[in-house]
């Protein structure tokens, strides 16, 4: 191998260059091309004075060590940061309810404990309580399903809409219905055929599997950078030593040559032997049409807008300690979300102040994302003012839009990633996908993905 090009500037790609440089031999060369006039993609940390306010993802699950161990090559390991634990709540129709204690992702580990929610009545949770203690009839799925049909059949629907379909479209931005459950929590079902319900295996999940349990530990389950993730890109882009960066580049098509690929650019055409394309599904559609595009055709990502609101303490009264809250579907709100920042990274705010980061754009109904920022604002204070006393005007937003965000996961998605590489590798030698539409949206997900298939590059040479 001669040269090697990589298309994005996001993590996945800063990242696919770091190993890159490490595992290549040194007479390699390696290009990045990034469209825009700066590297990270969604990850982006606003700094005023001493505010730190994401843009993008503000953290990562700590038990996935890719990222971890990215930050210790880096040199940033003394930075690392974990996240405030406190009480979280869900917005309902009729108000804010905690959610209960002894839960992962809303699926009890203690019935009794569990009965103190105030999300159903007496005769849901009697209607609960028997269908995790004897549960139904039904076998563990020997195929991908639906997540939320799986669910449903195991604890019912009403503890479905109401904290664990807002709990993951929080995570995954989608319809729970249509998620698929072996590429998003593929340990319910593992746990179900090893212990004999989904309950017992939650049970038993051991502590690093039980992502978003509340009431356990002490210690965050998240962690960040103290200075905002936007120093993990930064530095990765400062390591950098043989890499050649080329920012405001946009790749147009890419074009089959005798040796690898030409890539026609608004900066010229560059040859290249082997490609690691980070970008999103639907320009895969475009440079490379030879594959099969009915699967990167129905990843149409799902787009949210986030506010950031800073106030002064004294100007606004939250309705609870505690970390923030999400919102159920039958919620009359327009927001989806509500993070108290102050609260969860105190690091990231002053004495003195809350910041609120307020997030916008359900699957389906994401037209608010297009609003002017000062409707996306006046949308956020509207909904906040139902739950909270704001006795003033922040003293600051910074609204921010992800239009090509998460893509769905849907039923069968692991399988249709491994026939997409398979066909790729064979109409398109030489060309690796990697992202979040691929082997998870985590961040940690997209490094390790890249990280493998780097190495794997190396080994063939």
């Amino acid at each position: 191998m001669r040269n090697l090009t990589i298309v994005g500037g996001g993590i996945t790609g800063l990242t696919a260059a770091f190993y890159a440089e490490r595992y290549l031999p040194e007479d390699v060369s390696i290009t990045l091309l990034e469209a825009n006039d700066r590297l990270g993609g969604k990850i982006d940390t606003f700094e005023t004075g001493e505010f730190a306010v994401e843009r993008g993802p503000d953290s990562y699950v700590f038990r996935k060590t890719a990222m971890t161990e990215l930050i210790h090559d880096v040199g940033l390991g003394d930075e690392l940061v974990r996240n405030g634990v406190g009480q979280a709540y869900v917005l309902h129709h009729d108000g804010l309810h905690p959610i209960p204690k002894q839960t992962v992702m809303g699926i009890p580990l203690d019935v009794d404990v569990f009965k103190q929610t105030s999300l159903l009545s007496e005769d849901e949770h009697a209607a609960l309580r028997a269908m995790l203690l004897s549960p139904p009839d039904i076998t563990p799925p020997e195929t991908d399903v639906s997540l939320g049909l799986y669910l449903r059949e195991r604890v019912g629907d009403p503890i479905v809409d109401r904290l664990i379909e807002p709990l993951l479209s929080g995570i995954y931005a989608g319809d729970i219905d249509k998620m698929s459950a072996l590429s998003t929590f593929p340990q319910f079902i593992e746990g179900e055929k090893k212990y004999g319900s989904l309950y017992e295996g939650m049970r038993h999940l051991r502590p690093e599997q039980r992502v978003a349990e509340v009431g356990a530990k002490k210690v965050g389950q998240f962690a960040s950078l103290r200075r905002g993730l936007k120093s993990l890109t930064d530095r990765l882009a400062e390591r950098l030593e043989r890499t050649e960066v080329i920012l405001n580049c946009s790749v147009e098509q890419v074009e089959e040559t005798e040796t690898g690929y030409r890539l026609l650019t608004n900066r010229g055409d560059m040859d290249s032997e082997r490609l690691v394309m980070t970008v999103p599904p639907r320009l895969i559609r475009q440079f490379l049409p030879k594959v099969d595009s009915d699967f990167l055709a129905d990843m149409k990502p799902h787009a949210t807008a986030t506010c950031s609101l800073v106030f002064k303490e004294t100007d606004i009264e939250l309705p609870f300690v505690g970390t923030g809250f999400v919102t159920s579907q039958e919620a009359d709100v327009m927001i989806t979300a509500c993070t108290f920042i102050d609260q969860k990274w105190p690091h990231a705010v002053p004495d003195g102040y809350h910041v609120l980061r307020v997030f916008l754009g359900r699957p389906g109904a994401d037209e608010i994302v297009d609003a002017p920022d000062e409707d996306i604002v006046a949308t956020a204070l509207h909904d906040l003012g139902g739950l909270m006393n704001i006795k003033a005007a922040p003293l600051q937003a910074v609204v921010s839009r992800l239009r090509d965000g998460l893509p769905p996961y849907a039923v069968f998605h692991a399988d249709r990633v491994r026939a997409l590489r398979a066909e790729m590798s064979r109409v398109y030698p030489g060309v690796l996908l990697a992202g979040i539409a691929y082997d998870g949206i985590g961040m940690p997900d997209c490094i390790k993905s890249v990280h493998e298939q780097i190495k794997q590059l190396a080994e063939l040479g």
